[in-house]
């Protein structure tokens, strides 16, 4: 089993750290995890093709999680996808799906049924919210298991993952705060893939703080609850006031140098 980080960075244009996405390669599948800016050029880069990507799972619907879904959707279906998407996540992606697919995009899609080339199906999807406070679906010889987690409750709904494949386990979490089933979730986890945004000084004076997790803390539960590598994303950067460096140095104050994985982008971790 293997992850594929596209994007390490999150809301700032940064060149060097693009959108949140990331793919896990297992089971003969390509499994996209959230669909940020750029994650389609990052897909390409990473030899993938847009049109083999069957599933995307959403961890929450901030635009910097999902604003190149539209285009990798169409894209991949103008490249020659010809079958339905599937497309899973927390409260809100069936309106999301509909808005863009139902709605904006009608029309775009309607012009372009003429083409014999596109596929029928290929411009199909489902898209299912997961309400359930634990949920699964499965695949060739692998499971994927999904709970919610905090972050800006009760505005947006927030999922965490667990793809388990030979007795091996990847968790991607996107953005959120200290809650204990993840901690239980990701107990023992070969990978987890977890935000680093902002560093203690910027969460503890932020009345916004709250919304993600402490650096420190991150690194302290991570360690104790058994994690073997752990893979830092979602940089926050801005020049002298969010540095890199930073971030990483305050995870290793307590979670330490074993197993630690400072994200960049197309970086692949194998488990």
């Amino acid at each position: 089993m293997k992850l594929i980080l596209l994007g390490s960075g999150a809301v700032r244009p940064d060149l060097e750290h693009w959108g949140p996405a990331q793919v896990v390669q297992v089971g003969g599948d390509n499994l996209l995890f959230d669909c940020g800016r750029g994650a389609s050029m990052r897909l390409v880069e990473a030899g993938i093709p847009l049109q083999s990507i069957r599933r995307v799972f959403f961890t929450h619907h901030h635009f910097d999680h999902n604003c190149d879904f539209t285009y990798f959707f169409l894209a991949s279906w103008t490249l020659g996808r010809d079958f339905p998407m599937e497309i899973i996540g927390p409260r809100g992606t069936e309106a999301f799906c509909s808005a863009l697919f139902s709605q904006a995009y009608k029309d775009d899609i309607a012009s372009r049924r003429g083409h014999q080339i596109f596929s029928a199906d290929g411009e199909k999807w489902t898209a299912r919210d997961v309400s359930e406070d634990e949920f699964c679906v499965t695949g060739n010889g692998y499971v994927i298991k999904m709970i919610h987690v905090r972050h800006k409750e009760p505005i947006l709904d927030n999922l965490a993952f667990r793809v388990e494949s030979e007795g091996k386990s990847i968790v991607i979490v996107g953005d959120t705060t200290l809650c204990e089933n993840l901690m239980d979730f990701a107990e023992g986890a070969d990978l987890l893939v977890h935000e680093c945004s902002f560093p203690s000084q910027i969460l503890d004076r932020e009345g916004w703080g709250s919304f993600h997790t402490d650096p420190r803390e991150l690194g302290r539960w991570a360690r104790q609850r058994g994690v073997k590598k752990l893979l830092l994303k979602h940089f926050c950067l801005r020049p002298g006031v969010v540095e890199l460096d930073t971030l990483v140095s305050e995870v290793r104050e307590t979670f330490g140098d074993e197993g630690l994985i400072v994200g960049a982008d197309l970086l692949t971790v194998e488990v």
